[in-house]
């Protein structure tokens, strides 16, 4: 693992309207109030991977993936008129040799609609980005442009369903979508081992580096990475942590809560699920840090650390 350059923590903005129904989640949701200390080892694992997939890798893949299918849709558009298309003619794969076919539920309302009446279907894909959404499932496909709205669990399904993706990057990106990313959203702690986080670590840098970013870019996003991974093994391990370290991990638990209520590829019960287990963290950790601002006030002085 890369060798970190500076403590980096990454800092999100959450919109307003989405910290109110957040709160209001929490309202709704019973808490389990453990004395301080109480995370358990797995929890915590399983926080920080999912912090560096949400913060990290997914805005990197937004740029990477946003580039390659552009340019797709660019060429189809030259080469098989794919935005004036319609039932009589239309891409029904891409490639040619691909196992599946496109799917055109996704997109132009189509589903909602004329449900399987496919000869009602608008075929004309007008955007790259409902280009994109041809080759993942419907329930992955509620995003409105490859931006925040577009989550993991999409961008690393483009990436493994859409053949220009070099093989390399699409071998890492399917194990990360099926080891990390989907395990992460069922909440499965007992799967959150040392060796499961140290080999999710490897993922993520393994696909970093595959993308082929600048190197200035690459090198501030593996330091990034490694200061989360050392971060949360301190964590783990119970190692005292600055306060605002403790803080900068309590705000990206609110990130990722935000990230919960938006989530269409899991159930209700997931969701409800990864929303509790969520708030609970950000919950404790808020318990943690007005300790140590107490501790701090009696001791008089003094940097806190936790």
């Amino acid at each position: 693992m890369t060798e970190p350059t500076e403590d980096r923590p990454l800092k999100r903005t959450i919109p307003t309207d989405l910290q109110k129904k957040v709160e209001e989640m929490q309202i709704k949701i019973p808490r389990i109030a453990g004395p301080p200390g109480d995370l358990d080892e797995e929890k915590k694992r399983w926080l920080i991977v999912g912090i560096c997939l949400h913060s990290i890798i997914s805005p990197l893949l937004r740029k990477y993936v946003y580039c390659i299918v552009s340019s797709l849709y660019r060429s189809l558009v030259n080469r098989n008129n794919i935005d004036m298309q319609g039932w009589n003619r239309y891409l029904w794969k891409f490639p040619d040799t691909n196992e599946y076919y496109l799917n055109y539920k996704s997109i132009n309302n189509n589903y909602d609609n004329w449900k399987n009446d496919y000869h009602m279907y608008d075929y004309k894909v007008m955007s790259h980005v409902d280009l994109s959404k041809l080759f993942l499932q419907p329930n992955m496909t509620h995003y409105s442009a490859i931006d925040e709205s577009c989550d993991a669990s999409a961008l690393l399904g483009m990436i493994t369903n859409i053949s220009l993706f070099p093989p390399a990057v699409q071998t890492v990106a399917k194990k990360i979508k099926s080891e990390i990313r989907n395990k992460w959203a069922h909440c499965d702690f007992k799967d959150w081992n040392a060796a499961k986080y140290e080999d999710s670590f490897n993922l993520m840098t393994q696909l970093v580096k595959n993308v082929g970013t600048s190197s200035t870019e690459e090198h501030t996003i593996l330091g990034e990475l490694n200061t989360w991974a050392t971060n949360g093994q301190n964590l783990v391990s119970g190692l005292k942590l600055g306060i605002d370290i403790v803080g900068e991990i309590r705000q990206q638990t609110q990130v990722l809560s935000e990230y919960a209520l938006k989530l269409s590829t899991e159930t209700e019960s997931e969701k409800n699920h990864l929303q509790t287990e969520l708030n609970n963290l950000k919950n404790d950790l808020q318990k943690r840090m007005s300790n140590v601002e107490r501790r701090d006030e009696t001791n008089s002085g003094g940097k806190a650390l936790w």
